[in-house]
């Protein structure tokens, strides 16, 4: 045996171990079968049930515990089969007058060996149940021996506080599986679906919608890249049966006159020519009447009524101007707006 693999140490020290275990105890059985003159081969035979069948059944326990399954009747036959046992090397003790010394030396082999596989398979066993998810043991709290030598109450306290928390929450469930990722679908795919689903004319029409230059025979074709199967003739058949469509452009910006007048029931409206300062000072002029007002008046009034600024000296001089053309024309009529 290659003692440098890893691992195979321990397992030769548990062989070793083993084997010397079940050759003290069995000698043990052995001797209490002879004392009841029993035949040498049943007398071997006698060991073997009873060492082998605890054994055999506290692997059975390992593994029931690994997948899930009770181990309670394996546990309880396993140690169950040891007691037997134990009570018989007590036995045999007592008939050779050994007393307690010869009775542990018979039976601690036999329950040694099975703690000894107890916890060698109780890691493989903890493992298997940490893969399925399953409930993990509670476990003591490692608090040290300070502090059990210290406060042992306080300690004793609080591991059975997280017992007791442990026992009464709820069993965790198996973490649920990782959702699997979205089906990708190219647009293909998509529109052979939603084409699967219509009517070959109904999409022969939104082909050529989308395609509206493209000829019959190149139409039919990229409808069966769709799974649209139809030839040129039956596209040409149906937009056949198109209504025709007409499309007229209309420039908004036209600035040609239109023939008839607009159906409005009016006359068509002229705008008026746009109003010039010199019109607007000489308006206000003729309302504000021949005195009483200033300059400035005339030009808030303008700035109020027509939206036109104009300055005092302007509207003075636009009053000049207009009394001398009165003057010129030979009226006597004085001008309206006058003011000194």
């Amino acid at each position: 045996m290659n003692l440098s693999t890893p691992g195979s140490g321990p397992r030769l020290a548990k062989a070793l171990v083993s084997l010397a275990a079940l050759a003290t105890t069995g000698w043990s059985l052995y001797a209490v079968a002879r004392h009841y003159d029993a035949p040498k081969p049943i007398a071997v035979a006698v060991f073997a049930v009873f060492d082998g069948i605890a054994y055999a059944a506290l692997h059975l326990a390992s593994e029931a515990s690994a997948t899930g399954r009770s181990a309670f009747g394996a546990r309880l036959t396993a140690f169950g089969m040891a007691g037997v046992s134990v009570y018989l090397n007590q036995f045999h003790a007592d008939l050779i007058d050994g007393g307690l010394p010869a009775a542990l030396l018979f039976a601690i082999p036999t329950i040694g060996l099975l703690l000894l596989s107890e916890l060698s398979w109780a890691g493989p066993r903890a493992a298997a149940r940490a893969e399925r998810g399953a409930e993990q043991p509670y476990r003591l709290p490692a608090f040290g021996g300070w502090a059990w030598a210290l406060a042992p109450h306080l300690a004793g306290k609080t591991v059975r506080s997280r017992a007791i928390a442990h026992i009464m929450a709820e069993p965790e469930t198996a973490a649920p599986a990782p959702a699997a990722p979205p089906a990708r679908h190219s647009a293909t795919e998509v529109l052979r679906q939603r084409f699967a689903e219509m009517d070959p004319a109904d999409a022969i029409r939104v082909a050529h919608d989308a395609q509206p230059d493209m000829p019959p025979g190149e139409l039919a074709s990229l409808l069966i890249t769709y799974g649209v199967v139809v030839d040129a003739v039956q596209v040409a058949l149906v937009l056949h049966d198109q209504p025709e469509r007409i499309t007229v452009d209309r420039d908004d910006t036209d600035d040609t006159e239109s023939d008839t007048p607009a159906d409005t029931g009016d006359t068509p409206q002229v705008s008026p020519p746009a109003l010039t300062k010199k019109q607007a000072v000489l308006d206000a002029l003729t309302a504000l009447g021949p005195e009483g007002f200033t300059p400035k008046d005339v030009v808030d009034r303008v700035r109020r009524i027509n939206r036109l600024d104009v300055k005092p000296d302007y509207v003075r001089t636009v009053r000049h101007r207009a009394q001398k053309d009165q003057q010129t024309d030979g009226s006597d009529r004085p001008m309206e707006g006058g003011y000194a």
